[in-house]
């Protein structure tokens, strides 16, 4: 065996195809928590809050903001994913 061939196999094989098999994309457990849990009802209702205010203050120029619903948006998003995170975690 000369050095060439040594090197070849440091190297690994070589195959493309393989080497694609072993590279898995990682999907973040916290963002498909936080997307099932905005589709409950409770987070809907206070997306469609948010959204309707958003809507509204973009509409009028007022000094109005909807820092109130985002929190509660957030707030209740978050309730829910604290109860479900790590029950998906290995």
């Amino acid at each position: 065996m000369g050095r060439e061939d040594e090197r070849g196999l440091a190297a690994g094989s070589g195959d493309p195809k393989k080497e694609e098999e072993e590279e898995v994309e990682l999907v973040d457990p916290l963002t498909t928590v936080r997307e099932q849990c905005e589709q409950l009802e409770k987070c809907a209702k206070a997306k469609e809050r948010l959204e309707a205010c958003d809507a509204r203050v973009s509409r009028s120029k007022t000094e109005e903001d909807c820092t109130e619903e985002l929190f509660d948006f957030l707030h209740a998003r978050d309730h829910c994913v604290a109860t479900r995170l790590f029950n998906s975690l290995k």
